[in-house]
């Protein structure tokens, strides 16, 4: 019996590495999209919104989908056309 915990516990240890380096791999692949959105922006001239788009990308790396949301709410929704501050 307590062969079988074992090997089902090294099963649920795997399965939640695998889970781990999936979601860290995500959060870059989000990250690098920030990054390449930040790039496009700055040569457009248009600024980041709140923060740095440095400070956006390292967001996006630590808090992945949730803020890449609000990122693309901030920039490029209807919403942040909406509120856009304007220079007249």
């Amino acid at each position: 019996m307590n062969e079988f915990f074992g090997q089902f516990s090294q099963t649920i240890n795997s399965f939640a590495s695998l889970v781990f380096i999936i979601n860290v791999v995500l959060h870059l692949i989000f990250a690098s999209g920030i990054a390449k959105d930040v790039g496009n922006l700055n040569k457009r001239s248009i600024p980041t919104q709140m923060i740095a788009g440095y400070a956006w990308v390292i967001a996006t790396a630590i808090g992945g989908i949730l803020v890449l949301a609000l990122y693309w709410l901030m920039h490029h929704s209807g919403l942040a056309k909406r509120f856009a501050v304007r220079s007249d």
